[in-house]
């Protein structure tokens, strides 16, 4: 209590006062304070620099708001070209295919009947029929920080992100179900298309695609869902969704339109010496794949 008391009663330490009495006594002021020029001179020069750097900073990050702003506009104005563009290709595309249509269905003959026949196989016609859908999504999870997150700054799991070998196995396992013909996200599937992977996105027919991915196949209601069901398609979905929470929906339709691929190139082939008739029209082939389709199995290690 003796301390605080002297504190609060002499709260100048008594050395502080003996050199202000000494001051006094030789004629000199009690404390020099504010009063020094040094002291101001200092005070003007630290608010000089605080103001500089301020205004500095603040004018660096203007700079930079204005540059993202710009960067923001100019991307926003070069997907809109493009999406303008793809929209008139696709119109262009349709109307192409439907005169090409128009003149086939015009024609009559053997080789207006091959051609109508080979059009619908190779996957450049425009096809009807009923159908099974197979919808692949990423899990919950893979999509809380969006699909532009950086994956490098990423501490989540990959294992539930739909991956390109995913959907060739269920492509390859549709024709092995007896599927005619095949879509994924608009893009046909034909002898020549391939499912493929550049960094976090995937390409049909050099496509980029973003999910959900939905995979349309026509063919006979009767058996393409229970064959796809209980052959390794069927399988492999199921593990996707239970081991790593992958979303996947099947449902059936009673007609679904898949459109031609459009830019297949037509070669004239000519049959060997000495055959008497033209060879016959082959299969669809499943999509171009890196890895087999018989037996697919979605291991762990697998997707990692």
């Amino acid at each position: 209590m003796t301390l605080l008391t002297e504190i609060l009663e002499r709260p100048l330490d008594p050395a502080y006062g003996a050199l202000a009495r000494r001051r006094v006594a030789a004629g000199l002021p009690a404390s020099r304070g504010s009063r020094s020029a040094l002291f101001v001179v200092t005070l003007v020069v630290l608010g000089s620099v605080i103001g500089t750097g301020a205004s500095t900073l603040r004018g660096s990050a203007t700079a930079r708001a204005e540059a993202r702003s710009e960067l923001i506009r100019q991307i926003d104005a070069a997907r809109s070209t493009h999406d303008g563009r793809a929209a008139r290709v696709a119109a262009l595309t349709a109307e192409v295919s439907a005169r090409d249509a128009q003149i086939l269905a015009a024609e009559s003959g053997e080789d207006a009947s091959r051609l109508r026949e080979l059009a619908l196989v190779t996957g450049s016609a425009t096809v009807t029929g009923p159908g099974l859908v197979v919808t692949l999504d990423n899990a919950p999870d893979t999509n809380a920080a969006g699909n532009n997150s950086d994956p490098r700054n990423s501490a989540r799991s990959q294992d539930g992100v739909v991956r390109a070998r995913d959907l060739q196995i269920v492509a390859n396992s549709l024709w092995m179900a007896g599927a005619e013909a095949i879509m994924i996200n608009g893009q046909r599937l034909t002898a020549t298309s391939a499912i493929r992977f550049a960094g976090e996105a995937i390409l049909v027919n050099y496509r980029p695609l973003v999910p959900p991915y939905a995979v349309t196949a026509i063919g006979d209601p009767a058996s393409l869902p229970t064959r796809f069901a209980q052959g390794p398609g069927g399988t492999y979905v199921s593990t996707l969704k239970g081991s790593f929470g992958i979303r996947v929906e099947t449902r059936t339709n009673e007609s679904v339109t898949l459109p031609g691929l459009a830019g297949i190139q037509t070669r004239v082939a000519h049959p060997p010496a000495g055959s008497a008739s033209p060879p016959a029209v082959p299969a669809p082939a499943p999509a171009s794949s890196s890895t087999p389709a018989a037996s697919p199995s979605a291991s762990s290690g697998d997707r990692k």
